[in-house]
């Protein structure tokens, strides 16, 4: 981990994952057993050894709740190609690498439950070594409650509490998995489970009233994690790691790739399922959130904070809890009420490992408080207590209506190690403002090292009392942006080469556009 100085402050960069999982389709070396219309899936299931591939019939139902054993002499990590497949009889139309969408599913087995709160798809303890591919995974009109679709691992601690009983090397590939629109789900997919993956899926319709749902979770399961290319819909969060206790001890979900998503909320859900954010961690470390596309948060069960960054010990059980290491870079975030929230340990429950080493670098956030729908509490980051080594560096972030940058929380003490500088930044109604305190030079030097806080462009209608070596603007038009309104944020005047490195102020637009391109499909 390489330390990012300014001024005379030295903060050191998040580790970005260790691992990296091989999720290139394995090469069937065993049997081909197939299942047609009216054959017991379960049974396959169940007599298929390493390296067997079970072939579902596109266009067929499969109905019932299945569960995939463990094997002996399955790979537990990804790339062996000893695993067992389960597939659809037309996967080869199916390229890999490509997200799947609506339309490919006539090239889809589908697989349904007809029972309340029993997923589709579960895991027996340490089974290892599955891969579904080409698969439609989902509930029928009669369900209305469900837990989950589909469980890679088990989030009891009780159930799942040892190393030999975490399920390890379970991929989700090329998969659409969806809730109906009246189903209350919590959760589309559970992945508490050790080197695992969902990949180039069509994750939908995750939402409930009565408690928080996701398009992917876990807290239980140790990873690496690889969540890639995939269209994420949910009504809570659309991605979270950490939360409930774990059942071993030391165990914090790690090394976790979330590259090139398209997280997204319909607008239509507004007052009609509990919304929260897009993505939280809560408990997590080595985390790589990179080239995605988020979109569309409210105010409603919070604030309307897009991206939620925290370590909780949630149940009072885990004190080795915590968030530390990641790295967030290269995303849009667009159509919602807040920002960030980054919080250093805001629940009462000690925890040993309050936020540390987060990088935020080089993302775009637009259209942040926007009225009727996204309303939130305005702000562009909000940073609460004292999180260790925050590097906020080269972000484009417009335009909050509260305050570019707050500070507050329960404790409302000066962060360790802050680093804010070569950002644009719409600075709202206060800019940067902490608690009891005035806008500008009287909040950053209470709460971090003045010169720190450098190369930033702030955009303030009365704008005053800033440390120098930062640029207040009156206005968007006076940055230079080639157009702001349709959110092209290159700059092409104003304030080119103004960066305390000599780049451009903000994010390197070029190299975001680049990051995400293609992630939203049309």
């Amino acid at each position: 981990m390489r330390s990012d100085s300014s001024g005379g402050q030295q903060a050191t960069v998040a580790e970005t994952p260790r691992v990296y999982l091989d999720t290139r389709m394995p090469v069937a070396t065993g049997r081909r057993l197939t299942v047609s219309a009216g054959g017991d899936l379960q049974a396959a299931l169940d007599r298929a050894r390493p390296g067997d591939e079970i072939v579902l019939t596109a266009g067929v139902t499969y109905t019932g709740n299945f569960n995939l054993p463990a094997k002996v002499g399955t790979s537990r990590a990804p790339g062996s190609g000893m695993v067992v497949t389960v597939r659809s009889s037309m996967l080869s139309s199916l390229a890999e690498g490509r997200r799947v969408g609506l339309s490919d599913t006539l090239m889809m087995a589908r697989i349904v439950t007809r029972i309340n709160g029993a997923e589709v798809i579960g895991s027996s303890p340490g089974a290892a070594g599955w891969r579904l591919a080409g698969l439609e995974i989902t509930a029928a009109p009669i369900v209305t409650q469900l837990g989950r679709l589909v469980r890679f691992g088990n989030g009891s601690g009780t159930a799942q509490n040892t190393d030999a009983s975490v399920p390890q090397n379970l991929v989700l590939d090329r998969s659409y998995v969806h809730a109906g629109p009246t189903l209350d789900i919590r959760r589309c997919i559970d992945l508490q489970s050790g080197a695992s993956a969902v990949i180039d899926s069509y994750i939908a319709g995750c939402h409930s009233v009565g408690g928080d749902a996701q398009a992917i979770a876990g807290w239980n399961g140790p990873g690496p994690y690889k969540i890639t290319n995939n269209y994420l819909e949910a009504s809570t969060e659309i991605v979270s790691f950490g939360g409930a206790d774990p059942g071993i001890r030391d165990l914090v979900p790690s090394d976790i790739e979330i590259r090139r998503n398209h997280f997204f909320r319909p607008v239509a859900w507004k007052g009609v399922w509990l919304v929260k954010n897009l993505f939280e961690l809560k408990s997590a470390k080595r985390v790589l959130v990179e080239g995605n596309v988020m979109e569309n948060n409210w105010a409603h069960g919070q604030a309307g904070s897009a991206i939620v960054l925290k370590s909780t010990n949630q149940d009072g059980g885990c004190p080795w809890c915590g968030t530390q290491d990641v790295t967030f870079r290269l995303n849009l975030v667009r159509n919602t009420g807040s920002g960030f929230a980054l919080s250093a340990a805001p629940d009462p429950n000690v925890t040993s490992y309050p936020l540390q080493r987060i990088t935020i670098q080089d993302n775009i956030l637009a259209n942040i408080d926007v009225a009727p729908i996204f309303n939130g509490d305005g702000r562009g980051f909000l940073i609460n207590q004292n999180p260790a080594d925050l590097t906020i560096v080269h972000n484009t972030v417009i335009s909050p209506t509260n305050s570019g940058i707050g500070f507050g929380g329960p404790l409302q003490t000066p962060p360790v190690r802050l680093i804010i500088r070569d950002n644009i930044i719409g600075g709202g109604q206060y800019g940067v403002k902490g608690p009891g305190l005035a806008a500008g030079t009287a909040t950053i030097s209470t709460f971090m090292d003045s010169r720190a806080f450098g190369g930033n462009v702030l955009i303030l209608t009365n704008g005053s009392g800033y440390p120098g070596g930062n640029y207040l603007l009156s206005s968007v038009a006076a940055v230079g942006f080639a157009n702001a309104t349709g959110l092209d944020f290159r700059l092409i005047g104003g304030m080119r080469n103004r960066g305390t490195d000599g780049r451009d102020p903000g994010a390197d637009v070029n190299a975001v556009n680049a990051a995400i391109a293609g992630v939203v499909v049309p």
